[in-house]
């Protein structure tokens, strides 16, 4: 019995790490994009960037694979709240708001 608590413990033990692992992964590549997007839209090809993703995702939803479709919605969300972000960065000032990051620093000792 000892051992199958073990064992278990030790798979648990690995997804975990593989799932750090992959949301590491994820906020890089999250990280890349916004700066790529951010890039190619000061060059004017932010449109035709947004445009050949949103079709490949089209593509995928239209396809009769139910977990597909349902991983490419989980996608397609992603790829919008990141435009979003990226918009939002794009007109946000270059310089830091002292002020603001103070108030967020007195929320997050609040929270502890």
């Amino acid at each position: 019995m000892k051992n199958v608590i073990i064992s278990m413990l030790a798979k648990i033990s690995k997804m975990d790490a593989e799932a750090k692992h992959l949301t590491a992964r994820v906020e890089a590549q999250s990280l890349l994009i916004g700066a790529l997007v951010l890039a190619v839209g000061k060059n004017g090809g932010v449109t035709g960037m947004v445009e050949s993703i949103n079709k490949a995702i089209n593509s995928v939803l239209d396809s009769t694979d139910e977990v597909a479709k349902s991983d490419a919605e989980l996608l397609l969300s992603e790829f919008q709240d990141l435009l979003a972000v990226t918009s939002l960065i794009e007109k946000s000032d270059a310089e830091l708001d002292h002020n603001a990051l103070t108030a967020l620093d007195s929320l997050n000792k609040d929270n502890l």
